[in-house]
């Protein structure tokens, strides 16, 4: 599969998210990178604003959090806001960013503007949808 054709189904998938994140009656942002196979450095990414970029009563810059999320996810190839591992700078420590491999292809998905927990739910819900579209591929 093409970077190109990543992209494409990225898009798709942060739809996706968005829908998900409407469904639960959620704002914020999320966010999708993807490792093609073979790869070993070029991540594609994507970014969705879900309502709102910022949560300025809470003051939190939704758009830094979710790449904060993601880039914890690719440092690590696992969920983010793992509590015994010590932080990178520019690193949050936020749950909320979810991590897969399918089709030789690695995921780092993230969501935020809720709770963590919920964040996490938009996060995984984005991946299974990229998991389909990679097959729809086939």
């Amino acid at each position: 599969m093409t970077n190109d054709e990543l992209r494409e189904k990225l898009a798709l998938a942060l739809n996706d998210m968005k829908a998900k994140a409407i469904e639960m009656g959620i704002e914020g942002v999320a966010v999708a990178s993807v490792l093609n196979k073979g790869d070993s450095v070029d991540w594609i990414g994507e970014m969705k604003v879900v309502g709102t970029p910022l949560d300025l009563k809470g003051g939190y810059n939704l758009v830094a959090v979710a790449w904060s999320k993601c880039g914890e996810v690719i440092a690590t190839l696992a969920d983010s806001g793992n509590p015994e591992r010590k932080n990178l700078t520019g690193e949050l420590g936020y749950t909320g960013g979810a991590y897969d491999e399918y089709e030789g292809c690695k995921m780092a998905f993230a969501f935020s503007g809720a709770t963590s927990e919920e964040d996490l739910v938009v996060a995984k819900h984005g991946i299974e949808k990229m998991k389909g579209y990679i097959s729809e591929q086939k």
